[in-house]
């Protein structure tokens, strides 16, 4: 496995994503932290997630296909302009004191129609960027980057709150999106083989699904990324809950629990960097799983504020590993001619993580935030524990053969 980092247009495209990653971490934190201000409730915290969910289930496959087939660069730069109007508006909104709870719910239905398009486009591009031998090193780079963000964002995020006000934040985060316009404008991108002017997104989405559900491998391991993101994963959109109603940590809090999480993260990813040459990918992605919910039940059930950032930052590692090794998995075992397709199947994690959100949300609105998090992490944690059981009937139900030797 050679660096990914040692290819140049690689590296200014991380360069590029990785600034503007922490613009949106620093926003994310501001908006939940508005709504829940504004709202002093943790149902309507996951309505505003939710409201990003459905069209990113239904959308998410369409615009697979549409990577598949359309100038990817040209894509990106429309999303990110666009994503910069919807940061501009967010920030003049607050800072004239306009802002009802209303615009938050459109805004957040606009970012749900777009951000599937650019999480999708954005992973079909990195194997374009680096040889096929430094396609692990370079998903595990961007993953590290990523989480990195995920401390200096939130941590920025909730200073700047205190200090600059949340407009603040809205406006650098638009800032923040030239910066991977401007890679984008200086690196090459080749044409996608399927690329052409007329085609039936229908036919090629029907085409993908197929290709997925006759490969028990892939089937499995996404099946347990999408429950992952409906039961357990959705926790972290209730973090203002827990630095105001349980830890009485405050805004600066709040970023200090984004930033364990992310942390944890992090160390995850260094240690699949260092040590990531593992043969049985699956049996560790399986694990990671366990350990996942069983993390995550720690931390609902602190109150005590050492306890929750060392769960946090647990959880984080785990969930690094559990997410990173799926998605090595797929890239590993999907042909290029359907890695749009199955990128844009796998971000349906997006959508499931809204409406785990609103699930959730319902619950702690009744039992408590912290009982809604354990009971989901314990189903997802029953399921995963399953899985080898359910991929016994998808090897029954199929005679296709998986395409790597990644299985147990």
């Amino acid at each position: 496995m050679t660096n990914a980092l040692r290819h140049r247009d690689y590296r200014v495209f991380f360069s590029g994503s990785m600034v503007t990653r922490i613009g949106e971490d620093m926003q994310e934190v501001a908006e939940d932290w508005l709504v829940f201000v504004m709202t002093g409730s943790p149902f309507f915290l996951g309505l505003v997630a939710f409201c990003k969910g459905p069209s990113r289930v239904l959308l998410a496959p369409i615009f697979g296909a549409v990577a598949d087939r359309v100038d990817r660069r040209k894509i990106l730069l429309g999303v990110y302009v666009f994503q910069m109007v919807l940061a501009v508006s967010y920030g003049c909104l607050v800072a004239t004191k306009l802002i009802a709870f209303w615009h938050i719910i459109i805004l957040a239905i606009l970012d749900g129609l777009i951000a599937p398009l650019s999480r999708v486009t954005r992973q079909t591009v990195i194997p374009d960027l680096v040889p096929k031998e430094s396609l692990v090193s370079a998903i595990s780079i961007n993953s590290v980057g990523n989480n990195s963000c995920q401390v200096i964002g939130p941590l920025i995020g909730g200073v700047l709150i205190v200090w600059l006000g949340i407009e603040a934040v809205f406006f650098i985060n638009a800032v923040g999106f030239c910066a991977i316009i401007f890679s984008l404008l200086s690196i090459e991108l080749p044409r996608t083989s399927g690329e052409r002017g007329n085609f039936n997104i229908r036919k090629d989405v029907v085409e993908g699904a197929r290709f997925m559900w006759n490969q028990p491998l892939i089937l499995e391991v996404m099946s347990i990324q999408l429950f992952s993101f409906f039961l357990a994963l959705p926790f972290n959109r209730f973090f203002p809950v827990f630095a105001k109603e349980i830890l009485n940590i405050g805004p600066t809090g709040l970023g200090l629990l984004r930033g364990s999480f992310a942390a944890g993260n992090v160390l995850g990813g260094m240690g699949l960097i260092l040590f990531g040459a593992v043969k049985n990918q699956l049996r560790l992605l399986r694990a990671a799983s366990l350990a996942l919910a069983l993390c995550l039940i720690v931390f609902s059930q602190s109150h005590w504020l050492p306890l929750s950032v060392f769960a946090l930052v647990l959880t984080g590692i785990t969930t690094m590993i559990f997410r990173s090794t799926g998605l090595s998995v797929i890239h590993l075992n999907v042909p290029n001619e359907f890695r749009g397709r199955a990128m844009g199947l796998y971000n349906m994690e997006l959508g499931f993580r809204s409406l785990g959100a609103l699930f959730l949300g319902s619950i702690g609105s009744i039992a408590g935030v912290p009982v809604a998090i354990a009971a989901g992490s314990a189903c997802f944690g029953l399921i995963s524990l399953l899985s080898p059981y359910y991929r016994k009937y998808f090897d029954r139900r199929t005679q296709a053969k998986p395409l790597s030797a990644l299985d147990d």
